[in-house]
């Protein structure tokens, strides 16, 4: 599903965030990514979404080239990912509901499936019965479940989180956790960057460490550290 050859990315500063990076993650996995601040975690992300662009190397994605999409392409290229991120991003003067149904709209679903789709997503994360309030009367763990339902509406392929438990305390971030799980076993391939070592140990899933740019660890082949 997700291939990088040779991926480096550097800025105009300097700041090398990704160096030479070779990773490849199946279709269906479920992967935890971890590291250090500056590791270049979030700059891998940017990468898949095509937010940045890399400095040299070649990046697959469900088999697209993503070097060779035109700007015309990327926006429905973006629709086979759903993200989710550490501050919810919801629009506070939109209901639950209007949060949902907000990523149907803009990615031109026609209107009279929009309900239908939103309803699901919100039944998904155990939400229809909040559909109607603002994300000010949710509690945090709420508003993150929110917006999973928002990230999946849309049936991506590909789920990105980043650090979707940062604000959350221990029950509530293991409750989205489990959703992402639930969400994962339905054959949507799963990224999640995470700092939560609890996390890291509970979830029992591919981990991902990286430093200073490179992978140092990947337990998919038994927790070796082969980095520098």
């Amino acid at each position: 599903m997700i291939q990088l050859e040779h991926v480096s990315k550097i800025y105009p500063t300097g700041q090398k965030a990704i160096t030479q990076l070779d990773l490849t993650i199946g279709r269906g996995e479920f992967v935890l990514l971890e590291g250090e601040s500056g590791a270049g975690k979030t700059t891998l992300l940017d990468l898949l979404l095509k937010d940045t662009e890399p400095t040299e190397g070649t990046i697959r994605v469900n088999g697209i080239d993503t070097g060779r999409l035109k700007k015309r392409q990327i926006y429905r290229y973006r629709r086979m990912f759903g993200v989710v991120f550490q501050d919810f991003k919801l629009f506070s003067d939109f209901t639950v509901y209007e949060n949902v149904a907000f990523a149907l709209r803009v990615s031109e679903t026609a209107p009279e499936k929009i309900r239908g789709k939103v309803l699901e997503a919100l039944r998904e994360v155990g939400l229809e019965r909040k559909a109607k309030l603002y994300p000010g009367q949710l509690s945090g763990g709420e508003c993150q479940r929110a917006a999973v339902a928002r990230a999946i509406v849309n049936q991506p392929a590909i789920l990105l989180a980043d650090e979707p438990t940062g604000n959350l305390d221990r029950k509530n971030a293991m409750e989205v956790m489990w959703l992402l799980h639930r969400i994962n076993e339905g054959g949507t391939t799963v990224l999640v960057v995470s700092h939560s070592q609890e996390i890291l140990k509970n979830m029992k899933k591919r981990i991902i460490t990286l430093q200073h740019g490179r992978i140092v660890k990947d337990s998919s082949r038994g927790g070796y550290f082969y980095g520098n």
